[in-house]
């Protein structure tokens, strides 16, 4: 069997067409004449710009003429020139396709051959990378945005500690921007940290295995001076032959966190020794106002009235969650607010003086006692006395006191008791208790009590 040259040319997987210099069609291979419907016979001698009119608005027949003049090789793509030969594929989609024209030589003549490659798959190839790229792409930038943006610290340290990656966190935690961190080891950052620090990181490094929930407390160049608390942890991050390349570092700030935890622990023991000062004032007043009461009717009414003024004063104390300080004023009030009725018998002159909440229900359980006694044996017993409640910062003896006066005039003629009475004990033990002092005098013109507290007591 011979094999001719023609034969060759059709049992290539490329297209192959051959023209003469007037760019007519010499021969045309069967992988290129199964997209045209014109019989084979036709073809030969016909233009090729009649084969395949859509050419004449492309490059190609310029290139033609080019290649036939020059003898220089060209190569066309059609993913950069839209008309090339018009070929479809089987489904109906345009193939994609390389075109190189080449000049043949020969004894009389040169024709031109057209090379005509798909390259289809090539192009899917490359369009579906591109896609996976564009996806990789925007997912790193999302996991970009995601780590820079995190309300967390994160950090990437290599062998000697330094810094690969840093977000915007961690570098405002540290006090310095990106930019400084980057390529810097992180004991020239945070230098306070190192020796509680570095243990972990060599330790994740040499073992490659994770370390969660380490409490740190140092200083940063953000603060100085000042103490603050994370919770770290550490994590390897391993290359493809299974090492540990670098240590990832999450730090999560929990100063304000420590703060409220430790505040709350001070008003659960605040609270607890409230309460049982509560009850053992609550155990005294009973057994003092029975020691007192005539019937038991007397002794209710007493006691009730007792147990009223304390839970007034707790209650103004409820009302300023988390305060530790009571304003004088507001404290008096309160506590006098049963004894103010309607003939504006009682003045209290106060300004903004202070007093620690932990004396507050004392105090207000003090001053309740001295209105019932006005009310009994005073001023208020009859029908023109008043009551002057005063007060402001005096200095005794050297020291800053708060002092309240309590001045009764135009009651009946008072004179000291005969023994010391419930209120008069009350008084003392109070103010006793608060490092302060009490003076009582019974004059002419009613009972002048005198009761100061340190400054330091009320801040």
């Amino acid at each position: 069997m011979i094999v001719t040259g023609i034969d060759i040319l059709d049992s290539l997987d490329i297209g192959v067409v051959i023209l003469d210099g007037g760019h007519r069609i010499q021969h045309m291979n069967s992988w290129i004449r199964r997209f045209i419907s014109v019989p084979i016979k036709d073809v030969e001698g016909l233009l090729i710009e009649v084969l395949f009119p859509n050419i004449l608005s492309g490059p190609l027949p310029t290139v033609i003429d080019d290649v036939l003049l020059s003898g220089r090789s060209q190569k066309l793509n059609s993913s950069e020139h839209e008309s090339l030969f018009p070929l479809r594929q089987a489904n109906g989609d345009v193939l994609h396709q390389t075109i190189c024209v080449s000049r043949l030589d020969g004894e009389q003549s040169s024709s031109c051959l057209l090379q005509v490659q798909d390259v289809s798959a090539y192009i899917g190839v490359a369009l579906a990378l591109r896609r996976a790229e564009d996806q990789v792409r925007a997912r790193l930038t999302e996991l970009e945005t995601l780590y820079d943006a995190a309300p967390i610290g994160l950090g990437l340290f290599d062998q000697d500690i330094r810094f690969l990656r840093v977000n915007e966190q961690l570098a405002d935690i540290n006090g310095a921007s990106k930019d400084d961190h980057l390529g810097r080891c992180a004991w020239e950052i945070v230098p306070s940290l190192r020796s509680l620090a570095e243990p972990m990181f060599r330790k994740v490094f040499d073992t490659g295995e994770p370390i969660l929930g380490i409490e740190l407390t140092g200083m940063t160049s953000k603060s100085p001076g000042v103490l603050r608390t994370w919770i770290e942890d550490y994590y390897p991050l391993r290359g493809s032959s299974g090492d540990v390349i670098a240590v990832g570092a999450i730090v999560r700030e929990v100063t304000e966190q420590k703060r409220l935890e430790e505040r709350e622990r001070l008003l659960t023991r605040e609270l607890q020794h409230r309460l049982k000062n509560m009850f053992v004032m609550v155990e005294a007043l009973a057994s003092q106002t029975a020691r007192g009461a005539s019937s038991l009717s007397d002794y209710l009414d007493r006691f009730s009235s007792r147990i009223r003024a304390l839970a007034a004063a707790q209650d103004l104390l409820v009302h300023r969650p988390g305060a530790e300080v009571v304003s004088l004023a507001q404290l008096a009030q309160v506590a006098l607010a049963p004894f103010a009725g309607p003939d504006k018998r009682l003045h209290i002159q106060l300004g903004t003086e202070i007093i620690s909440s932990e004396a507050a229900s004392d105090l207000a359980l003090a001053l309740h006692e001295l209105a019932t006694n006005a009310t009994k044996y005073g001023a208020m017993s009859g029908t023109h006395g008043q009551v002057f409640l005063t007060g402001g910062i005096e200095e005794e003896e050297g020291k800053q006191m708060v002092c309240l006066h309590w001045c009764e005039m135009d009651g009946p003629m008072v004179s000291p008791p005969a023994h010391q009475g419930f209120g008069s004990r009350l008084l003392q033990i109070i103010v006793r208790q608060h490092g302060g002092r009490v003076t009582m005098n019974w004059l002419e013109t009613g009972l002048a009590c005198r009761i100061c507290l340190p400054i330091s007591r009320a801040p």
